[in-house]
């Protein structure tokens, strides 16, 4: 049997050699796979209120893009006509294949229904969530409706108190410290506030209400009521500190430009957007002294900054090439990526304490500075959104100048503010 069982493979064999020899028409030919290039392919990024000059997007989006996905080429849409852009867009046919935005605008895109809940995606290509700095996370998820993922970090925010050395140099001042309270940090801006040399000195500035509300996490409306949710403890707090800095005598008025252009502001606590500016002024005439330290906390929240405020990047529920848009987008956010956007002076999305130490490693303005303070602070976790919150900004614009025009005190201000915001509110319920 074993005998028969050889002989009968060995006739296969010779059968199927001699096939394969063979070159008449009935011979079976063995073709070898073809793998087809990719066709060319364009997607389009919106750039929706986040920052991005042209030579950010190139170097950090559009460059390793290409050198990851030759066949795919980014080009960048600017909106810059806020609900009426996006409203054209839609309504034109032309939306963008993923967008590039702040947080706020992750509930807008989402009621827009120009947002697409990527946690389909994010499994397919095992993206790891957990790789992201927490706080941006719990944002994305809380202006995402906590449901689904429409949105992923690709830089952050951070915070600092940026500061003018030659200026503490020459009126003999001690620099600010880690770890400050807002009343200390308002303390030390009055040693500042008068003229020297025929120049008029300044001691502070400090960030808009709206910022500022987020490092208690104040929410605009009782989300339970539908009711305007401002005068409390803590927005009176925050409204005390606004009041506070523009009585310092000679303070009022203190913008960016006394900071960066005259020179005569000697601290601003504010946002890593700075960095940029200064690093125009190194080499040059105007270049001046100045270190960074902590952002100022409050007593009840020690080394906590504001809410996270990074940029987020989104897929478009509109795109015809969603699965692309996503590699794109885990492209950008991969520890590769993040570490080219960090050493260029954008603060990396990870949870990352190497790629973190190498910020700014490539800006020549930043070496020597103490940037390793700001990591003391971590985010003030984000409060919840309502459709309702935009209404709150006219009436607590004229608050804040009320107050600090000495119209009004701050209890009332916040009365006035609260009964005309919740008369929005009842309109357009």
């Amino acid at each position: 049997m074993a005998k028969s069982h050889s002989l009968l493979m060995a006739s296969l064999i010779l059968v199927i050699t001699t096939a394969c020899a063979s070159s008449g028409s009935q011979a079976p030919q063995v073709q070898e796979e073809v793998v087809k290039p990719s066709e060319p392919m364009t997607l389009t990024m919106l750039q929706d209120g986040a920052t991005i000059s042209d030579e950010e997007f190139e170097t950090m989006i559009a460059a390793p893009v290409k050198a990851k996905y030759p066949h795919i080429t980014v080009q960048i849409v600017r909106n810059t006509k806020g609900a009426d852009g996006l409203s054209n867009l839609i309504s034109g046919g032309s939306f963008p294949d993923f967008m590039f935005t702040t947080y706020p605008q992750i509930k807008i895109h989402r009621e827009l229904g120009t947002a697409y809940d990527m946690t389909s995606l994010i499994k397919t290509y095992k993206m790891d969530i957990g790789k992201f700095d927490p706080a941006a996370m719990e944002t994305s998820r809380v202006y995402g409706g906590n449901e689904g993922m429409y949105a992923v970090p690709f830089s952050l925010n951070f915070l600092a108190l940026f500061y003018n050395k030659d200026i503490f140099d020459m009126f003999g001042v001690t620099y600010p410290k880690e770890g400050m309270t807002w009343d200390e940090t308002v303390n030390l801006a009055k040693n500042f506030s008068r003229t020297a040399g025929g120049v008029e000195y300044k001691g502070i500035m400090i960030p808009g209400i709206g910022d500022l509300i987020t490092q208690l996490s104040l929410p605009y409306v009782n989300a339970t009521t539908n009711k305007a949710a401002i005068n409390s403890d803590g927005w009176n707090k925050v409204f005390q500190l606004i009041k506070a800095v523009n009585e310092i005598p000679g303070n009022k008025g203190a913008t960016l430009d006394h900071f960066l252009k005259t020179q005569t502001l000697a601290m601003i606590p504010t946002y890593d957007a700075r960095f940029a500016a200064l690093e125009k002024l190194q080499g040059t005439p105007s270049q001046f002294n100045w270190d960074i330290t902590q952002f100022p906390s409050y007593t009840e929240r020690p080394n906590t900054s504001l809410a996270s405020s990074g940029h987020f990047l989104l897929v478009s529920a509109l795109s015809k090439h969603k699965e692309e848009a996503f590699e794109v987008i885990n492209l950008l956010t991969s520890e590769a990526n993040q570490n080219l956007i960090t050493e260029h002076g954008r603060f990396t999305s990870l949870n990352n304490e190497q790629i973190k130490n190498k910020y700014g490693m490539n800006m020549k303005s930043m070496q020597g500075k103490n940037i390793k303070a700001v990591f003391n602070s971590k985010f003030a976790p984000p409060f919840p959104p309502t459709k309702y919150d935009k209404f709150a900004t006219p009436h607590l614009t004229a608050a804040v100048k009320s107050v600090i025009d000495g119209e009004l005190d701050v209890n009332s201000a916040i009365r006035r503010a609260e009964e005309a915001f919740n008369k929005d509110i009842e309109a357009n319920k």
